[in-house]
């Protein structure tokens, strides 16, 4: 698929558009990826739902957040959307734990219908843990905070990198392809991915087809995988700041 004169990697560009599968003028399978305008990401489609307003009699104060200044630091949201954030977060939490386990998640409508679901899930469940608190929320969203110019000539270069960073989301969208978290996608991932995301709208033949090109095309030490940076460099053209920005996550 050529994409501003360049050619883009299928696999990772499923990354950014909801994808279909037609047939192009030679009769060969080829990706179509809707529309150019707009939030049309499928995981900002997703992460939307997570971010809901939730209205109700519990207190709308910030300051009861636990742990508040230090969530503000680590992820850059402003007070505002903290407080979104927390009001969504206690909507999920149906039984006042203080917390969210995989089934308050997956009480989530839009992952139902979403292939990549349980992936998405797994990233607020680091390292095998069960539970996750509004700190941890809070980090996972900030990784779709929109990117302020203002940011990168303010930051202290002596601290971490904010987690909205153009390489902090490509490293959160790389996370959803390393299955086995080894740091590098194998052919055998990109495969189970791409079959969880295109269902039955391709052969099986199709499939492998689009599989193996995606992983040459950005296998350049030629280990059969892609590491991190070489995925960084097969998306070096997409401007992951906007799809991977959701505008009321400030």
């Amino acid at each position: 698929m050529i994409v501003g004169g360049r050619q883009k990697t299928p696999g990772f560009w499923l990354l950014s558009r909801p994808v279909t599968f037609g047939s192009g003028a030679t009769g060969q399978p080829r990706l179509w990826t809707g529309g150019e305008e707009g939030e049309d990401a499928w995981f900002l489609w997703l992460f939307v739902s997570f971010c809901g307003f939730a209205m109700g009699s519990r207190s709308s104060h910030v300051a009861l957040i636990p742990d508040v200044d230090q969530i503000r630091r680590e992820t850059g949201f402003s007070q505002a959307s903290l407080l979104r954030l927390y009001h969504r977060f206690q909507a999920l939490d149906r039984e006042e734990k203080g917390f969210l386990s995989r089934l308050d998640l997956q009480q989530i409508g839009a992952l139902a219908v979403n292939p990549l679901g349980d992936r998405i899930i797994d990233s607020f469940f680091p390292n095998g843990s069960q539970r996750v608190y509004f700190a941890g929320f809070a980090r996972v969203l900030a990784y779709f905070r929109p990117i302020d110019e203002d940011d990168a000539t303010l930051r202290d270069p002596k601290q971490p990198e904010p987690l909205n960073s153009r390489m902090n989301k490509l490293r959160f969208a790389f996370q959803l392809y390393d299955l086995d978290r080894d740091g590098k996608i194998s052919r055998n991932e990109m495969l189970q991915v791409l079959r969880l995301m295109v269902g039955v709208q391709v052969t099986d033949e199709q499939l492998e087809s689009i599989t193996d090109r995606t992983v040459q095309e950005a296998d350049e030490d030629g280990d059969g995988a892609v590491s991190f940076l070489e995925f960084a460099k097969s998306l070096e053209k997409m401007n992951i700041e906007q799809k991977m920005s959701i505008r009321i996550l400030k």
